[in-house]
């Protein structure tokens, strides 16, 4: 028996006998962050969310590093709402679970306040994502440090999901981001060439880094774009990186390779693929033929790819290909992609869980068939390794695979129709909170190292967790709208 100021707990049989109160505590974390949680330091104050925050002072500070992100993705003086986006899911999440508007329209503010004043003039690009966000003290990009030199690198972090929303806030810079992205991040209008990376404050797109998982981040919000102007750049945009993709693609195997680098032509990034088709999918019903057929087909050929690799899930097995030569279809056996674990903290690396959300991501996309069954019957095994296995929190664990997990198990046992699974998710947030939230502060920790604060670690996607459990066993049939963005 476990007692703490949000409920009893005990496990009979697998299931828990009294949950704490999931939506007590995503409510708390929220009004935290709603109430303390904003910008209101330099000459200019604004209804921003920090990204990072001391847990008891609610101020943002000098915190020390973490095992597993680099310093220069961090944003510890000011707000990076890619980093937030799951947060901005709960709060609008919130809203239609309690009636209360308050919590939509703080996130309203927020992003409305962003989006029109932390755009570049030049490029149109956003002070966010894996490299920038917006420091409140300078009232200007926070610029990460990379070999001690300020860097002002444009790069998306996420899906972002809420580009409709925005657009109802913020329909000129809506549309301005969606416009940069491809006049700024698009080195090559022709070919297609890309990078991730490109500069926020000038034209400065780089080459030869067409990650798929980013090309299905700028086609989703191109796809917003042109179903809000049908301006015929969108479909060339469109167009260009479908077809870049299929030309890169193993011309035996299809498999299209992480990038156009001749020293990459060879690995492909399995769940960057997979990301790709669900952008692609998702985006497609907007355009017209030949193209939306041209979109479905690219993502056909990757459920096939995806599904042929030889995934693991015994107990000593190796999870999910995270990386495979394209040329063979081969899991790689060395270098820093090449497999999933349970459980693994650090930038690059993935989990069984994160994986499987983003198959069911795909599973829900697809008719009745063998892809179908496919990603049904992975998300099934991959969820059986967790039903012994849990965190070794001695070591660093951030709170997003947590998160991961929770949703991979309601996901499970939503596949499954077995209340095993849903008991496991049960089980996992009582670590979570017992864990991440044991101390009674509403803020979730940055590690089970860390006593601070940041949202880089995924503490969106642990409360998100924990809504959407919440959810699914008291108003299963309230619809929620929580879109996975881990991919």
């Amino acid at each position: 028996m476990r007692t703490s100021e949000h409920g009893t707990t005990e496990t009979k049989g697998g299931e828990v006998a009294k949950r704490h109160d999931y939506l007590k505590i995503v409510q708390a974390y929220a009004e935290t962050l709603m109430e303390r949680g904003r910008d209101t330091y330099g000459a200019k104050e604004s209804p921003l969310f920090a990204a990072a925050l001391d847990r008891r002072d609610l101020a943002p500070g000098d915190f020390p590093g973490i095992a597993g992100i680099r310093p220069q993705d961090r944003c510890t003086t000011g707000a990076n709402p890619m980093h937030d986006e799951n947060l901005y899911q709960i709060l609008y999440a919130l809203t239609s679970i309690t009636g209360e508007a308050k919590y939509a329209t703080e996130a309203d503010k927020a992003l409305k306040f962003f989006f029109e004043n932390c755009q570049s003039p030049v490029t149109g690009l956003m002070a966010w994502g894996e490299h920038m966000g917006w420091d409140f003290h300078a009232d200007g990009p926070h610029r990460g440090l990379f070999k001690g030199e300020p860097i002002s690198i444009h790069e998306i972090y996420r899906p972002w999901v809420l580009w409709d929303r925005c657009h109802e806030l913020a329909p000129d810079a809506a549309l301005g981001l969606a416009k940069g992205l491809w006049e700024h991040q698009i080195a090559n209008h022709e070919t297609g060439e890309f990078s991730r990376h490109a500069g926020w404050d000038r034209h400065d797109p780089g080459g030869r880094n067409e990650y798929p998982r980013h090309g299905g981040f700028y086609i989703l919000m191109w796809a917003g774009a042109y179903r809000e102007t049908n301006d015929e750049v969108y479909l060339k945009a469109v167009e260009t990186l479908v077809d870049m993709y299929n030309r890169l693609s193993h011309e035996e195997t299809g498999a299209i390779p992480c990038s156009s680098h001749p020293d990459r032509t060879h690995i492909m990034w399995p769940e960057s693929n997979l990301s790709l088709a669900i952008s692609l999918t998702d985006a497609a019903p907007v355009f017209p033929e030949p193209l939306r057929r041209k979109m479905l087909e690219r993502a056909a050929k990757t459920d096939e790819i995806f599904l042929s690799l030889k995934h693991d899930f015994s107990p000593k097995g190796i999870g999910f290909v995270a990386g495979a030569d394209t040329r063979a279809l081969q899991a790689l056996k060395e270098g820093p992609w090449t497999h999933t674990r349970p459980w693994v903290t650090a930038y690059g690396k993935t989990t069984d869980a994160q994986i499987a959300d983003i198959c069911h991501l795909r599973y829900r996309q697809l008719d009745d068939g063998a892809p179908k069954d496919g990603y049904r019957r992975m998300i099934l095994e991959s969820a059986d390794r967790y039903l012994e296995s849990t965190p070794d929190l001695t070591g660093t664990i951030f709170p997003g695979p947590m998160g991961h997990v929770i949703l991979h198990m309601i996901a499970t046992h939503e596949l499954s129709g077995d209340v095993k699974y849903l008991n496991r998710a049960d089980a996992f947030a009582q670590i979570a909170v017992d864990n991440f939230l044991s101390d009674g502060a509403p803020l979730p920790k940055a590690s089970s190292q860390h006593d601070h604060y940041e949202a880089i670690t995924r503490g969106d996607t642990m409360m998100m967790g924990l809504l959407k459990l919440w959810q699914v066993r008291n108003k299963p049939d309230l619809e929620v709208d929580l879109v996975y963005t881990d991919r």
